[in-house]
């Protein structure tokens, strides 16, 4: 008998053993497809032309999605769109299909539900109708004339005329010379719908310093980014001298979009702490980027369709919504020169505000006694970047900020 009750407890030990065996099994099964995904689902080739382009495919199965640390697993569960993280050979990227399914399929919707699309539509697809011209809906997609329409769901602005979009857009024309022109412009619009930021990381690449993640290539509906680092959101505790060099190179940023380029200045309408990461020399780099106003400030006076002003336009406090960032974007676009830029990161990123729901105080929250006895003028012109008074602008506080901050960082290392 006890022999018997021995093997009928083995029995039940082996089954059980067994079955914790199939379970944990079936859980890595799982979590190997969750955290990595198909990727050559994900691209959705079948949907060309009417996709993000080509120039990634031949690297697209090099890619091994996995996540590699606690934020890029959090973001992968509980991000917004459609983003995932891994490895090319051995460099960290970030793969994006820069919308959620949802408006993803509302777009294939629309497509087929309309004769002007129906040959680029993947269930309806016919002869080529090459009498569209798609540089022209991209005119009309990105300009300021079409921008409260309830047609117009680009976030992507170029003002105050369209007119030299083609001279803009150069270099993804160079980067994408191989490429049959009539597919790249249906490229180039699809983006602008559903989301350009690829179109501004080729327009203003990482490569040429500006503070941008590097773009990789597209491969469909995929488009593959080098990852940067942990979200600035992460260096809220970090020591003050730390955040300040991070705030400095926000400054620095503010001022790049706003001069680097000679020609366009780049206002950003979406500046928050979650679409900015560091890298590993405390750089901010802005890593979703999808709402941008371009003005043009380089036209000849027969081409502007509205009064231009060379003065510089000032932003100026909701009193109604203190908290809320405000702006004109009709105002921007008729100034040679706006001080939107300084007015979005001080206010968003830097100003000393307790209400600030994702950084508390600000990014330089908690200013050291010494320091501020040292450099009493830190809050003031803090102050003013955020609400400038006479005798400053904006971004003169600005830069004199910058410029205090280095000297800080400077004297603290040494």
């Amino acid at each position: 008998m006890i022999i018997s009750y021995v093997c009928n407890i083995l029995n039940f030990k082996k089954w059980e053993l067994l079955s914790l065996v199939t379970i944990l099994l079936a859980s890595k099964y799982l979590l190997r497809s969750t955290f990595q995904p198909d990727v050559n689902q994900l691209t959705e080739l079948e949907k060309c032309p009417a996709c993000f382009g080509k120039s990634a495919c031949e690297h697209i199965r090099e890619v091994d999605i996995t996540p590699f640390d606690f934020h890029s697993t959090f973001a992968y569960f509980f991000g917004v769109k459609n983003v995932f993280f891994g490895f090319l050979n051995t460099k960290k990227v970030v793969l994006k299909k820069l919308a959620q399914n949802f408006e993803l399929n509302e777009f294939d919707r629309k497509l087929c539900e309309n004769d002007t699309f129906l040959h680029i539509c993947t269930a309806n697809k016919i002869a080529k109708n090459d009498r569209i011209n798609f540089h022209q809906l991209l005119k009309d997609e990105i300009s300021l004339q079409d921008f409260k329409t309830d047609n117009r769901i680009s976030r992507l602005t170029l003002c105050p005329t369209v007119e030299r979009l083609t001279y803009l857009l150069d270099r993804i024309y160079h980067n994408n010379r191989n490429v049959d022109r009539n597919t790249l412009e249906i490229n180039i619009w699809t983006l602008a719908v559903l989301n350009p930021e690829p179109l501004l990381l080729q327009i203003l690449p990482a490569e040429d310093n500006w503070p941008v993640a590097k773009y990789l290539g597209a491969c469909g509906r995929i488009v593959i980014e080098e990852y940067v680092g942990l979200p600035l959101t992460a260096y809220y505790n970090q020591p003050w001298l730390h955040r300040a060099k991070i705030a400095s190179s926000l400054l620095d940023a503010a001022f790049k979009f706003t001069y680097k380029n000679t020609d366009f200045a780049f206002y950003l309408t979406d500046v928050s702490a979650d679409n900015i990461a560091v890298d590993t020399n405390d750089n901010a780099i802005f890593v979703d980027l999808e709402n941008v106003i371009i003005v043009d400030r380089n036209m000849n006076d027969t081409e502007r369709q509205t009064p231009w002003n060379s003065r510089m336009q000032v932003n100026t406090e909701d009193q109604v919504c203190p908290e809320c960032l405000a702006f004109d974007s009709t105002e921007i676009c008729n100034n040679d020169i706006s001080d939107h830029n300084f007015y979005a990161i001080c206010k968003v990123l830097l100003a000393l505000n307790p209400n600030n729901n994702i950084l508390p105080g600000g990014l330089l929250h908690d200013i050291p006694a010494d320091v501020l006895q040292k450099y009493s003028n830190l809050q003031y012109l803090i102050e003013q970047c955020v609400d400038s008074q006479e005798p400053f602008n904006r971004i003169e506080a600005g830069m004199q900020l910058k410029k205090l901050l280095n000297m800080i960082i400077t004297e603290g290392n040494e």
